[in-house]
């Protein structure tokens, strides 16, 4: 699978308030619903929205995953114990491809948590400072070419660097 860069698109913003509202009115009250990653940012990348899920216990992520699927959501490969990964495609036709641009990703996780707070860590600091959240999009053209464009090993790369920022974040 391969991996493209796109420049930023306002109406991600808009895309994120829709699909909160359809979230919230699946999943109840008592939990948080947050953007995050690039688009909540205002910065370029895959132009997927991100979304964070908070919930009290990990029961809860369970429950909220299995709501998530009567929505169309589908479990990454991602998931791990301290967060489950979901992704949504707008061409859900059953074809087998990564999301992309206008897609959405759901990371649910513990209220509080390390990788909970981690997701506000990175988005609070990259607002706060636009000179990195420069640096971060002209990074990801950067590691896109670097991995050739295959999206793994672009992640790979990614991570690398996101780990770099939320330890400065944390500073």
């Amino acid at each position: 699978m391969s991996v493209k860069i796109n420049a930023y698109n306002d109406s991600l913003r808009g895309k994120f308030e829709v699909e909160a509202r359809r979230i919230r009115e699946v999943l109840g009250g008592g939990v948080s619903i947050e953007h995050v990653g690039s688009s909540a940012v205002g910065i370029g990348g895959k132009n997927i929205v991100d979304v964070l899920v908070g919930v009290r216990d990990t029961s809860e992520m369970e429950r909220a995953r299995d709501l998530l699927v009567g929505l169309g959501y589908r479990e990454g490969h991602d998931s791990h114990l301290e967060r489950i990964f979901m992704a949504w495609r707008k061409d859900d036709d059953g074809t087998d491809r990564e999301t992309g641009e206008g897609d959405y990703h759901v990371h649910i996780s513990v209220e509080g948590s390390e990788e909970y707070l981690n997701f506000i860590r990175l988005r609070d600091y990259l607002r706060a400072h636009r000179d990195e959240a420069l640096e971060y999009e002209q990074m990801k053209l950067v590691f896109a070419e670097k991995a050739r464009y295959d999206r793994k090993k672009y992640k790979a790369l990614k991570s690398e660097y996101v780990k770099e920022l939320i330890g400065r974040a944390q500073e």
